[in-house]
């Protein structure tokens, strides 16, 4: 069993390193550098949303510590936030080590499996919210506003929006990432997105607008996605939820798999 569970939080942990990756491998703007160690993914903005570094061995080490504080001094010369994503427990050494190069701990989700052919997606949904894949560029630049409006008006705001915006044509009909939108009056309201890696398809990037949450569109959208998933793909889903949001997806048939920690540079870079 233990086996399968790092199998498993292998296949999350890949998914989201394409998520990472894919754009940035065929935009010259855009750097991805791969190891046997880590990926480290530079978006070419100052987005710790979007510069990413992926720790592959089994734990971090102390005598990691050069390479990490590498791909840490990397971001901190060009004064970019960046989040280490670790898929090992935040109480084993990983989270010291981590800590003793100046990462700070930013937050912890829980990576969640299902067998796709096992959900029954609910159809239903507000009658007011009208659910798409994004197929215009416009509609990519919305799906981006959307998105930002959780940093409220801040850079890292500005920096969401921006890289939208510069993306917006390579992910028109993108054969790994598609991203889908929620709307009201003509307004998105709530997002979505869905990577087709070669072993599972990811959900990420399920959000609502402040001021139209509570009204069920946020789990209309979840809906929504599970049900594109299986009509494109058979085998394993697999996202990464939040303590507060782990409950909505058990009770559509998601499985805890394990912990994934988030460190972050910002502090650094005051």
């Amino acid at each position: 069993m233990e086996t399968e569970l790092k199998r498993l939080a292998h296949l999350v942990r890949a998914n989201f390193i394409i998520k990472s990756a894919c754009l940035a491998k065929d935009s010259g703007g855009m750097n991805v550098r791969e190891t046997a160690d880590f990926v480290r993914v530079d978006s070419g903005l100052p987005s710790d949303t979007f510069n990413n570094s992926v720790w592959l061995k089994e734990q971090v080490k102390p005598s990691d510590t050069g390479l990490i504080e590498e791909t840490v001094e990397y971001f901190n010369k060009k004064q970019y936030p960046m989040a280490l994503w670790s898929w090992e427990d935040r109480n084993s050494c990983t989270f010291e080590t981590l800590r003793s190069v100046g990462l700070n701990e930013a937050e912890t989700n829980v990576a969640m499996y299902a067998d796709l052919d096992a959900l029954r997606p609910d159809p239903n949904g507000p009658a007011e919210l009208r659910r798409k894949e994004a197929a215009t560029a416009r509609e990519i630049e919305q799906y981006g506003d959307a998105l930002a409006s959780l940093f409220g008006e801040s850079a890292e705001a500005a920096n969401v929006r921006l890289y939208y915006k510069r993306a917006a044509s390579r992910l028109l009909n993108h054969s790994v990432m598609k991203l889908y939108i929620g709307s009201v009056r003509d307004e998105v309201v709530a997002t979505g997105c869905l990577i087709f890696a070669p072993d599972s398809v990811g959900i990420y990037d399920i959000a609502t607008r402040q001021e139209y949450r509570g009204r069920g569109f946020g789990s209309a959208m979840f809906h929504f996605l599970l049900a594109e998933a299986r009509k494109h793909r058979a085998g394993w889903c697999v996202l990464q939820a939040s303590p507060d949001g782990i409950n909505i997806y058990k009770r559509a048939g998601f499985e805890p798999v394990c912990e994934v920690t988030v460190y972050e540079n910002r502090h650094l870079l005051e």
